[in-house]
């Protein structure tokens, strides 16, 4: 709630002529409060005294500080601005006394001055206190003080007005006489009165300003509002409804005479509506139905009412709000449909869940399902007895057929293949044997094309291993006969080739002295030999092993890798550098590149939980002297790190950082490959900045 604030401008003037009216009237004749001390001080000088000022209390600063001058200068006035809680200054005690006293002179002729201090103040009580009959109005408490002026209490507890504080100050002539004096108080006194008339009445002036500002905020407000609102007095009378009520409780124009009847009964049904809730003393919410005047269809609401009362308690009406419920009733109807529909095919789920649980219990091979991070999440009762949910999950076989288990499905979940079938040796704890197993893996994509689950049956072909052996031993032996052979007849062939030159070098030396009637012999003799000699190079070549490395390029390789973990990676806020230079092709196999890159964006996704940076660059590296030497592979993340005890035996196998979720067989398997290709591996970590893993490969021209 605002108040009237006192804004008297500092300024110096001219002494005025003595004015024709009295000071009374002049005084009365103000229609402001800032018009009052101008005519005051221009009065006091007219009364004989030589200067006049007023000194003005900021409550907000508690600074006292001058407000208006006559014949004072600038520079005496900053002389005395003062704090309210200086109480040993003389203008300070002043105000807290409220009484008008001699100050001591501040000039060098030995002058005194003379303060009045002027508060907000009167002996009849505000109209409120009045109408309450209250004893705490603020300007009959300033009149009737008995103590020192509190500035922290100069705000009315009945209007909530604001009052003022200020000081008038004089400078005393040489000859002021009592009589002088007496008529500066009396001028003083009347000016306050009216001052704190009109200072109230500015003061129900501004209320009454907020007030229709605030009318005016609440009236945009209601038309706003996109449902319907009614403002109603005790009767159910409409007192004001916004835009979105007009539609169904006012007749627009040209409207036909079905369009009137419709409002007739939409006021009706409305009246009906909220007798009922007075009577039932229910005025939380009651469903209602009305018809659209413009539309012509029916609307159902929900009816939201609250009653309004006055200052005194007397309850004065209600205010509804209606919403429109008609979509939600309709979603409801039809959510309560698919909630039965859901219940049948939940119970259709539930009975095919049922037969393919007897299903996994009768097919008789252990069956592992896991999810697209490699993560075991469902075992039949045979994969139990395999892996660390036996009864006894500390026995090293279980263990050892567990991180066997983990690493197979970490290589078949990240690879490109849809299907895998290789062999596992695993311990078998019901028969106390190592059994070799055939696992047969697949790949269940969600509506993404993403991995969500892998499924791997484990099948025991001990007996098929054996017969299969065996079938695989005669072969061998088969094999061994014809590479006996082979090799029988390249030792053949390359014994027959040595005396065969001699015999191409005597056939070439018999034909300089070649008799003419021999010719047709010796190029028969020629000819055959030549024969001889390519079925021998023929079965040499047959021989020899001419297999050799392919050759790749690695960027591809990155790109895929990058492409299949993207997602992974973003869903847990990792951001992707990729800084891939010009490299040449280097030999070797893109498959193990892929399982190695694999492996060393999963240890980064799994180091950075909250989100981070991972980094992989490619390039070439030269020499000193200026010959490329190799390809740089770098990977570098900015997650949790590696402990240095830990970085000597990292790439071991069964070494982890990530306790059951780990295997230790990744880096392991990246140590391999970097073997393979005749590579080096740098590593640099610190714990909780990250870690650079950089490979090294060489490249022959």
């Amino acid at each position: 709630m605002a108040s009237p604030r006192l804004e008297a401008k500092p300024q110096v003037v001219a002494p005025s002529r003595p004015s024709k009216p009295s000071a009374a009237l002049r005084l009365l004749s103000a229609e402001r409060s800032e018009e009052i001390f101008p005519i005051l001080l221009e009065e006091i000088v007219n009364l004989g005294f030589p200067k006049a000022m007023l000194l003005e209390v900021d409550f907000d600063s508690g600074e006292v500080k001058p407000a208006g001058s006559l014949n004072f200068d600038k520079r005496d006035l900053e002389k005395f601005r003062a704090s309210l809680w200086a109480s040993e200054n003389p203008i300070v005690s002043v105000l807290q006394s409220l009484n008008p006293a001699v100050l001591p002179s501040e000039s060098a002729n030995g002058q005194s001055l003379y303060a009045y201090p002027m508060v907000y103040r009167s002996r009849t009580r505000c109209w409120e206190a009045e109408r309450k009959r209250r004893n705490d109005c603020l300007a009959m408490q300033n009149f009737g003080i008995a103590r020192k002026l509190s500035f922290e209490e100069q705000v009315c507890t009945a209007c909530g007005m604001r009052a003022y504080a200020t000081l008038v100050v004089a400078k005393l002539g040489r000859n002021t006489t009592e009589t002088r004096l007496r008529e500066f108080r009396n001028l003083a006194e009347r000016a306050n009165g009216y001052l704190a008339r009109l200072f109230k009445v500015e003061h129900y002036y501004n209320r009454l300003r907020d007030m229709e500002v605030t009318i005016s905020r609440l009236r945009a407000v209601m038309q706003s509002m996109p449902d319907p609102v009614i403002l109603t007095d005790n009767q159910h009378r409409v007192i004001i409804q916004n835009r979105a009520a007009e539609r169904f409780f006012r007749v627009p124009e040209g409207v036909s005479e079905g369009g009137k009847r419709a409002v007739e009964l939409n006021n009706l049904l409305f009246s009906a509506a909220l007798s009922s809730m007075v009577v039932s003393a229910n005025e939380a919410s009651r469903d209602l139905t009305l018809v659209d005047v413009m539309e012509g269809e029916e609307v159902l609401f929900e009816a939201v009412c609250a009653s309004t009362y006055s200052a005194d308690g007397v309850r004065t009406g209600m205010v509804t709000v209606m919403r429109d419920v008609t979509d939600l009733r309709r979603a409801d109807q039809e959510v309560r449909a698919n909630m039965e529909k859901l219940r049948t095919a939940e119970e259709i789920v539930r009975q095919e869940r049922d037969r393919l649980n007897l299903v996994i219990e009768n097919v008789g091979d252990p069956i592992i399902v896991a999810d697209n991070s490699a993560k075991i999440v469902m075992l039949d009762p045979l994969a139990k007895e395999l892996i660390s949910f036996a009864e006894d999950p500390k026995d090293p076989q279980t263990v050892k057929n567990q991180a066997k288990l983990d690493a197979y499905l970490t290589s078949f979940t990240f690879s490109f293949a849809d299907k895998d079938n290789r062999s596992l040796q695993l311990y078998n704890p019901a028969t106390g044997t190592q059994v070799e197993y055939a696992a047969r893996s697949g790949k269940i994509y969600d509506a993404r094309g993403q991995v969500a689950y892998t499924v791997t049956v484990l099948r025991d072909f001990s007996a098929w291993k054996k017969l299969e052996q065996l079938q695989m031993e005669r072969r061998m032996l088969e094999m061994e006969k014809f590479a006996a052979t082979g090799r029988l007849a390249g030792t053949i062939a390359h014994e027959i080739n040595n005396p065969l030159e001699a015999i191409k070098n005597a056939i070439h030396l018999l034909g300089t002295n070649l008799d003419p009637k021999s010719q047709p012999i010796y190029e028969v003799l020629k000819a055959e030999t030549e024969r001889v000699t390519r079925i021998v190079r023929q079965m040499l070549g047959l021989y020899r092993n001419t297999a050799q490395l392919g050759s790749f390029d690695l960027n591809p390789v990155v790109e895929d890798t990058l492409a299949l973990f993207g997602r992974p990676l973003a869903k847990i806020g990792v951001s992707v550098e990729k800084r891939l230079g010009d490299i040449p092709q280097m030999k070797g196999s893109a498959d193990q590149f892929r399982q190695l890159l694999s492996n060393l964006v999963v240890n980064a996704r799994d180091s950075m939980p909250s989100g981070g940076k991972l980094i992989i660059r490619t390039k070439e590296v030269f020499s000193s002297s200026g010959s490329h030497t190799g390809i740089s592979l770098i990977v570098a993340d900015t997650g949790t790190g590696i402990p240095a005890e830990l970085q000597k035996s990292m790439f071991e196998p069964f070494v982890t950082t990530k306790g059951e979720k780990g295997t230790g067989l990744g880096l392991w398997i990246v140590k391999g490959v970097v073997e393979n290709h005749n590579g080096r591996i740098n590593v640099r970590s610190r714990v909780g900045k990250g870690t650079i893993i950089r490979l090294l490969f060489p490249v022959s021209r």
